[in-house]
This record gives structure tokens, C-alpha cells and sequence, in this order.
């Protein structure tokens, strides 16, 4: 990941969900409930696999454990990338 390199959750979370579970996601935001998507654990996973592809960086599952909303994710994704600009 470049520096300064633009992180767009909400785009890479509706690009992900298409992906692995060919779902269209329209309305997300930061305060989007994973849990409430309609997801199952096998699609969550595979979602985690996409961003940890997509981003080259490794999710602990100590942090996955606590991620509940789209503004979870953008904050760990955050504290992953301290150099890039995370947005969502």
C-alpha cells in the first residue's frame, strides 16, 4: 500500500460483498451493522480474505472479534495502514 494511498471502505466493502457473495449493497455507511446484512459466516469470512487481498495487510482475529459496524472495519483498517487515508 503506498502512502498516502486513498482507502475506501464503503466501495471496497460493496466490491467485496458483489465478489464473494454476488450481492449488491446500495445503502451502507459507517453505521451499517455488518451482522445485519444478511451474511453468512463463510461470506464474512471471505470478505475479510478480499479487504486482507486487496489491502496486503492481515486482520487479527482479536480485532475481528470486535468489528461490528463499516466504521469498525475503517478504524482497524485504519490503525492497520497508519500511512494511508481511510475513508468510509
Amino acid at each position: 500500500m503506498a502512502e498516502g494511498q486513498v482507502v475506501d471502505v464503503i466501495k471496497l466493502f460493496k466490491d467485496a460483498a458483489l465478489e464473494v457473495s454476488n450481492r449488491k449493497l446500495d445503502q451502507l455507511d459507517r453505521s451499517t451493522v455488518i451482522s445485519q446484512l444478511g451474511m453468512d459466516s463463510v461470506a464474512v469470512m471471505e470478505l475479510v480474505s478480499y479487504f486482507e487481498e486487496k489491502l496486503n495487510v492481515r486482520m487479527p482475529d482479536e480485532d475481528l472479534a470486535r468489528i461490528n459496524t463499516i466504521g469498525d472495519l475503517s478504524t482497524l483498517i485504519q490503525r492497520l495502514l497508519p500511512n494511508a487515508k481511510v475513508q468510509a
